[in-house]
């Protein structure tokens, strides 16, 4: 028996059959070397139980782009002394992005850097289970994710393989949420006595 969204089985798309063997080749390219299609497949992977005519093209459209950018590569470059790394984690989230749940979508990066290094750890993007009531909500929660599942698990390797205490630098691009996260609240919420 076909799920509801299959009942005109004509919006089943022609690469349903094969749609999980070619995304899991292609995600463990963008694990690997490539995480600009890292948020392109994660998303299409969750669809592979109601493949689409959609789908087919989104799908065509990726190898397409990995065809034209098969000379992108990422790199790294360690220039410093270990006395001088130290981790940065890189968060960003895009509001409401599933169109279908509202629900938006976390970007993690993290990388060694220093004076003269950028060296990339990893890179992961992630639905998030709730549904942000604003761009600063999103935020919030995509620096939770970022510190709990990539910060603090490379704050232990990195302090064993550099052998000393090692710094977790945290880069945010959203000024309202770097306020708040350094305050600890909303300006606007805050009562005054009096």
């Amino acid at each position: 028996m076909l799920p509801e969204e299959f009942e005109d089985k004509e919006d089943i798309g022609e690469l349903s059959g094969i749609a999980c063997k070619v995304l899991m080749q292609v995600m463990y390219l963008a694990r690997f070397g490539r995480p600009d299609l890292l948020r392109a497949v994660s998303a299409l992977s969750t669809r592979v139980t109601s493949w689409t005519t959609l789908c087919d093209k989104k799908l065509l459209r990726i190898m397409q782009y990995m065809k034209f950018s098969k000379g992108f590569r990422q790199v790294g470059f360690i220039g410093d002394a270990k006395e001088d790394l130290e981790l940065g984690l890189y968060t960003d989230a895009d509001f409401a992005s599933d169109r279908g749940t509202m629900k938006s979508t976390s970007g993690v990066f993290l990388a060694v850097v220093g004076p003269h290094t950028f060296f990339p750890l990893t890179a992961m993007p992630k639905k998030q289970t709730a549904a942000s009531h604003s761009t600063v909500e999103a935020e919030i929660v995509t620096a939770n994710h970022g510190r709990r599942t990539a910060g603090l698990p490379a704050l232990d390797l990195w302090e064993t393989i550099l052998e000393r205490y090692v710094k977790l630098n945290f880069f945010e691009d959203s000024q309202g949420t770097a306020r708040i996260m350094e305050a600890g609240r909303a300006k606007h919420f805050v009562t005054s006595k009096g």
